[in-house]
């Protein structure tokens, strides 16, 4: 076997040659379930999902906010534990926040809810 034909029969390789059937990015989906914290989401939320340099990006439209990871799973796990986060960051900053901030903290509070 030359060099070449090892290069592409890699592993690496192979495992990246598995996205060049996936879809166009970006793709909507929607998410819903528990997050962590023993919060869950209200109802479905719309979800973004693209994949760029070998990780996929999950992010709510709204205020953008996103998680990253190699794997698609693993993307929208850590997507809902920084929803969880973010919604008990702002709010433990509450009477500090500015009105983006406390327009964001109304939204999170909107599509999470304790479980």
């Amino acid at each position: 076997m030359n060099e070449m034909q090892r290069e592409s029969s890699s592993p690496l390789n192979m495992r990246l040659s598995h996205f060049s059937s996936l879809p166009p990015t970006p793709i909507f989906r929607t998410i819903e379930g528990a997050l962590p914290g023993g919060k869950r989401l209200a109802e479905p939320l719309a979800v973004r999902i693209e994949y760029d340099e070998g990780e996929y990006l999950v992010s709510e439209t709204r205020y953008y906010i996103h998680a990253g990871d190699p794997t698609l799973e693993e993307a929208i796990a850590e997507f809902k534990r920084v929803l969880s986060d973010e919604l008990d960051a702002l709010t433990s900053d509450e009477e500090k926040l500015g009105p983006r901030l406390r327009a964001q903290l109304h939204y999170l509070r909107s599509i999470i809810k304790a479980a």
